[in-house]
């Protein structure tokens, strides 16, 4: 393979891209943004193709897109790579997706003679302009073993995990803990202000100890260190995946206690306004939320029914969703109505956008069991006798 076409420019495409023109191959480039494809262009990429002509006249394609809706159209968009591609095209995705949507791309590759795998990176900007990426590959050995050597130019770490969509799964896993440990590191090291200590020599322990993560590594030596939050990886994406990793939780019958309440804590930093920043900043979040704030409210949600069966079968990730709540302190009441009309949650939050953040992950509202309508209640308590 010599020709690669490469969609997706961004902080992480860019240097991927790089690697491969350094790798010897032809690499031609394509962005939304054109200043994207400048930058390119000066590292010695080709440019102006279209994503038809790129289907049409490239060896492989690679894409690294940020939403699974980016991704979906420039696949299965009406000229999206899929039905505008030769027949024998190796399509590899890079892009943090679910794995129905890697599935239902694969299967309409493979419907007019395409090769599809889905194979997302770990490893950040740094991985990306090292060639040191993690890459966990879904799809079928052949066409693994063609994609090998492009995979090979852009990563160090390179496993094929299973079918399609295994790929995506693995990706969402590691997110999943990343976002976890993200928040470990932001709430140790608050601790570790609070109290007064010397902010680099805790570090420096905790990374000789049993707390040590790459996590803690990456996030103190690059961002908190330096105090510098330009997005290497944006809150908002990890917010993204973590939401996709608790869909994929509650499809799996899978408890995420843990994983539930750092996605709200992430789409609480995005509504706040970190969306953009590194995810690093969650520690200036955490501070901030540690600060005074608005008084706690109450807010009745009304789960009205909308598919029975579903919410037979999905009652008790619902049930258990409740729980964490309500060990978090989030739950203030909660019950169904005995005549089948749904059921009514009462949740304590300073605003109705974090209790409808709640609301968006509950398992019977994730699976299309329940709708749900939100009001914020001032209650009134009878005096007692």
């Amino acid at each position: 393979m010599k020709k690669i076409g490469f969609i997706g420019l961004g902080n992480m495409g860019l240097p991927m891209t790089e690697n491969l023109i350094k790798a010897g191959y032809e690499v031609y480039g394509l962005n939304r943004s054109k200043a994207a494809e400048d930058r390119f262009a000066a590292l010695g990429g080709q440019v102006g193709f279209d994503r038809a002509r790129l289907a049409a006249e490239m060896d492989l394609i690679v894409t690294c897109l940020p939403m699974p809706a980016d991704v979906e159209e420039v696949y299965l968009g009406s000229d999206g790579l899929v039905s505008s591609g030769r027949e024998g095209l190796v399509l590899v995705d890079c892009s943090t997706v679910g794995p129905a949507l890697s599935r239902k791309i694969g299967a309409a590759a493979a419907e007019r003679g395409l090769r599809f795998l889905d194979a997302p990176v770990s490893g950040g900007t740094t991985g990306a302009v090292a060639g040191t990426l993690s890459i966990m590959v879904g799809g079928d050995e052949e066409t693994f073993r063609l994609a090998q050597p492009v995979l090979a130019a852009m990563g160090q770490q390179i496993d094929l995990v299973g079918p399609v969509g295994s790929g995506s799964v693995v990706k969402l896993v590691n997110q999943l803990m990343v976002g976890i440990h993200t928040q470990a590191v932001s709430e140790a090291l608050a601790l570790g202000r609070k109290a007064g200590l010397d902010e680099a020599q805790l570090v420096n322990v905790l990374l000789a100890s049993f707390a040590s993560s790459r996590i803690l590594d990456r996030h103190y030596k690059n961002h908190i260190g330096p105090g510098r939050f330009e997005a290497g990886f944006a809150v908002k994406l990890l917010a993204k995946d973590l939401t996709l990793a608790a869909e994929l939780a509650a499809q799996s019958g899978v408890g995420l206690s843990a994983g539930r309440r750092v996605k709200g804590l992430l789409d609480g930093a995005v509504r706040d306004g970190f969306a953009e920043q590194d995810m690093a900043a969650m520690l200036n979040y955490q501070l901030l939320r540690d600060e005074p704030g608005e008084p706690i409210k109450h807010f009745a949600v009304f789960l009205p029914m909308k598919d029975p069966e579903l919410s037979v079968k999905h009652r008790e990730e619902h049930l258990q969703f409740l729980a964490e709540r309500r060990a978090e302190g989030k739950l203030h009441a909660n019950g169904r109505f005995v005549d089948g009309a749904g059921g009514l949650v009462i949740y304590k939050a300073r605003s109705l956008e974090e209790a409808e953040s709640w609301v968006k992950q509950d398992p019977y509202v994730v699976l299309g069991a329940r709708g749900y309508e939100i009001h914020e209640w001032d209650i009134v308590l009878a005096e007692e006798a």
